[in-house]
């Protein structure tokens, strides 16, 4: 098997070092700082994404309009059209739904997360809730996640969800809903309220950074002293 040998005469070092190794760890390292930087990116995103949340959430109160953006405070009131159920939402441990009302206002149509209660074997709330309902609560857009089956293929859909995605449901109502959903911040009918909280993973994201950046050091560090050998002086 042919290495090569590098002599550092000043440290009295020879390095046997055979180019596979080389590099896989060259390979190694840009991985682990490409990761490491990927990282402090989305430390960067999150702390972002977190201040804008306390800037938006901290605005009083608006009413409903295009112009309005995410986690930004509103009031709004209509009457009760339609309700689903976002399902295997936990709480406390406990198993339950999710209460989603389509409240029908003067301007839009609007999805409401209106809370949190136990699973039912029917999809009703457990208290009859009124035909006209007034609401505070933050704005908040969707964020659909992976799915083994197309939603639409359920046939319980889409008043039984396992996310919310407003585009199938705009598609499949024909009309254009409000493009945030309202979570409720407080209780209606016995509901647990659900209320927007973001969390900031800066801290998170930041010590994944850090970790990527240790393993490279390891790599590198590991290399040198598998592949140094002493000899003495002439």
């Amino acid at each position: 098997m042919n290495t090569k040998q590098v002599e550092c005469k000043a440290l009295n070092w020879h390095f046997s070092v055979h180019p596979a190794y080389l590099i896989f760890v060259c390979s190694a390292v840009i991985v682990c700082l490409f990761l490491a930087h990927w990282q402090w990116q989305r430390a960067q995103t999150a702390q972002q994404r977190y201040a804008f949340f306390l800037k938006q959430s901290s605005l009083p109160p608006a009413q409903l309009s295009p112009q309005l953006t995410e986690f930004q405070a509103v009031r709004l009131s209509g009457d009760l059209k339609r309700l689903f159920f976002l399902d295997n939402q936990i709480h406390q441990g406990i198993v339950g739904w999710q209460v989603i009302a389509q409240i029908n206002t003067h301007t839009y149509p609007v999805l409401v997360n209106l809370g949190w209660q136990s699973k039912q074997d029917k999809p009703i709330t457990l208290v009859e809730l009124p035909d006209v309902l007034a609401v505070s609560g933050l704005t908040k857009k969707p964020e659909p996640g992976f799915m083994l089956a197309k939603a639409e293929a359920d046939p319980e859909w889409p008043y039984i969800m396992q996310q919310i995605q407003l585009p199938l449901l705009n598609a499949h109502f024909q009309y254009q809903l409000f493009p945030y959903v309202v979570y409720a911040n407080d209780a209606i009918a016995n509901l647990t309220p659900a209320p927007v909280q973001i969390e900031n993973k800066f801290a998170m994201h930041l010590g994944y950074a850090i970790q990527w950046c240790l393993i490279a050091i390891v790599c590198i560090v590991g290399f040198i002293v598998f592949s140094r050998r002493t000899t003495p002086y002439e």
